[in-house]
């Protein structure tokens, strides 16, 4: 057990005020979510309205969705698709895709780098493609357009015309949704069967994630009666499943989950019960410089704590796993064997998601302790 001074319970009312506070103290939040899992712990709840014409509350089985969480689950599959021997990381893009979408993908300065971008750098977002939602003239078209269905390949056209690339592949780090839209199309040349149904397949069938699922092209698999997703802003603007929305992250993002889901998915990974060899857990993360106390691997991030500036980081060693745009996040926390997840569902949140993990750190390591059971 967690060497802590709280009680179970006390530790129980400092999560649900915790998750309150988001929630109640910024005006244009309407829900959370939040789940903490430990050795000899439990706790998940929620706070808020999940779908506001109905005044409906927020109950802690709601299903979300988690935005670039999924890039956990596109890089995991990539990576069971080299076990398989069918692809290898180190092959390059253009031998699985069509050459009319490959045509000027990597134009810069006059020189075409399309041939050089590999499986790798897509993993990594070392490949030097831009990203789509950091375009403000895409963010006009998606608003403006908000029922269109994207293809996979019209994201890819978009950045080729829209937004030249930063670097040459594997000179720096860039993010980019579009790099993880090729490999979805990867997984669909290898697997011939389309990306909704290699997910379930590879990950979400023999993990039991019963209540995860692809909104862009699957029904629904609700995880409480006569519930849907919750509703999902960007400011006062409802956006959780419009057409243009999930079907641009695709690959990139674009499921919809649980909590519940979310916390065995991530236990299962860091566990290694997803691949057959321990190398290719280790593989993944392979650390390339993110941030000023960031990492990014294959599709997972790395938080390094102490070495940030913010004091309250110090002590708290570091974080594995991903976020969302919608203040949503799945972390493992190795100093004391915890899983986090949640989300608020508000991408122009004010609050701060490390200062959220961190506050719930402390509440179980006193004085930043790194004691684990």
């Amino acid at each position: 057990m967690y060497e802590r001074d709280n009680s179970v319970t006390n530790l129980n009312i400092q999560l649900q005020a915790l998750l309150d506070r988001l929630v109640q103290t910024q005006e244009n939040v309407r829900s959370g979510l939040l789940l903490v899992a430990a050795p000899g712990f439990f706790w998940k709840g929620a706070s808020g309205i999940a779908f506001t014409d109905t005044s409906t509350p927020a109950l802690p089985d709601d299903q979300f969705i988690v935005d670039s969480i999924g890039k956990m689950f596109t890089s995991s599959i990539i990576m069971l698709l080299s076990e398989e021997s069918l692809l290898s990381i180190s092959d390059p893009v253009v031998r699985f895709l069509p050459a009319d979408l490959m045509q000027g993908l990597h134009v810069l300065e006059g020189q075409d780098h399309t041939q050089e971008i590999t499986i790798e750098h897509l993993l990594t977002h070392t490949s030097g493609l831009r990203d789509t939602w950091a375009d403000e003239a895409f963010l006009d078209l998606i608003v403006s357009e908000p029922e269109r269905r994207w293809t996979p390949g019209e994201t890819i056209e978009y950045i080729k015309d829209h937004c030249p690339p930063k670097f040459p592949p594997g000179r720096g780090f860039t993010y980019s949704d579009p790099g993880y839209n090729l490999l979805g199309l990867i997984i669909e040349a290898v697997a011939g069967k389309p990306l909704h149904l290699v997910t379930r397949e590879k990950l979400l069938a023999p993990l039991g994630l019963n209540h995860t699922w692809r909104p862009s092209h699957e029904k629904p698999y609700p995880s409480l009666p006569e519930r849907g997703v919750m509703e999902r802003y960007l400011d006062d603007y409802e956006c959780a499943l419009l057409p243009a929305v999930i079907t641009n992250d695709w690959a990139g993002g674009g499921l919809v989950s649980t909590t519940e889901d979310l916390k065995h998915f991530i236990r299962s990974f860091i566990d290694g019960e997803i691949f057959s060899n321990p190398a290719t857990l280790d593989r993944m993360f392979s650390w390339v410089p993110s941030g000023p106390f960031h990492q990014y691997g294959f599709g997972v991030s790395r938080v390094l704590l102490d070495r940030a500036e913010n004091p309250s980081y110090k002590g708290l060693g570091e974080l594995r796993g991903h976020t969302g745009s919608s203040e949503n996040f799945l972390y493992y926390h190795p100093q004391q064997d915890m899983i986090l997840t949640g989300t608020l569902n508000q991408i122009e949140c004010t609050s701060d998601l490390l200062d959220t993990v961190t506050e719930v750190l402390r509440m179980f390591s006193p004085g930043g302790s790194k004691e684990k059971t």
